[in-house]
């Protein structure tokens, strides 16, 4: 007789949900749902439901067009030294420094991750009143700019799963509540930015733009943080749709 062991219940599952992230890896291009089944050897049903389940996860995501891609938590997976795969650091950081020379204020860049919105990387600012630094650290999405623009780019099921939980609150200007939440969400998906007022800590502000691939899926985030004094919508009207060209453009060429 078989005994069935937790590594054998385990692995099942486990071995199909990599084989769908290894097929869509592989296939360099989007993949459809049929074309994911065909290629992975998979029933058509299982590939869509685990596809479903690593978009959930952001391990992979939805290109307008409903194709299956990489999505921006894999740019959290590490190889044993430690250096970021995907190398988005690597190939943002170069735009990072220029919005530091440029604005004046710390630029940070940010990806999605199971554990929260994850700062690959902060450059501070000149300014002698400075913000802290996030660098290696995962925050929650609802009380972050970077944070805030991630989860306009989610499905429902996982925005209604996140907004479903308990949302802790930073300071007494975090949003916590679900309905402002989605309708901030609907804001900043139509205006292409994300302001923060004093949500994660008290006195600093920030705005964040979606970083956007090739296919046309969000894969990171990049922000300027400053003095609440300083950097806010009120001083600085035009910074979002600003950064926003500007970040797209340099997007444009970095990740092509």
């Amino acid at each position: 007789m078989r005994h069935e062991t937790a590594t054998s219940r385990v692995s099942g599952p486990v071995e199909r949900a990599f084989a769908v992230l290894q097929t869509v890896a592989a296939a360099g291009t989007p993949v459809g749902v049929r074309e994911l089944g065909r290629l992975s050897q998979l029933p058509r049903s299982t590939a869509a439901r685990l596809a479903a389940q690593l978009v959930d996860l952001g391990m992979l995501t939805r290109t307008t067009g409903g194709e299956l891609t990489i999505g921006p938590a894999v740019a959290t997976l590490r190889s044993s030294d430690g250096e970021i795969r995907v190398g988005l650091e690597d190939r943002l950081r170069p735009l990072l420094l220029e919005l530091v020379d440029q604005f004046g204020e710390s630029a940070a860049l940010t990806v999605d991750t199971a554990a929260g919105a994850h700062y690959l990387a902060q450059i501070a600012g000149p300014s002698a009143v400075q913000v802290p630094d996030s660098s290696g650290a995962s925050i929650p999405f609802h009380v972050v700019a970077p944070g805030l623009v991630l989860m306009s780019a989610w499905s429902d099921v996982r925005l209604s799963h996140y907004l479903g939980e308990h949302l802790g609150a930073a300071t007494p200007r975090t949003v916590i509540d679900p309905t402002k939440i989605r309708d901030h969400l609907a804001v900043i998906k139509s205006n292409g930015f994300a302001w923060t007022d004093q949500q994660l800590d008290l006195e600093v502000n920030g705005v964040a733009v979606p970083v956007i691939d090739t296919e046309g899926s969000v894969v990171a985030a990049i922000s300027l943080y400053g003095p609440a004094y300083r950097l806010n919508p009120t001083t600085a009207p035009s910074l979002g749709a600003q950064l926003a060209a500007i970040v797209t453009a340099a997007a444009t060429i970095a990740l092509g």
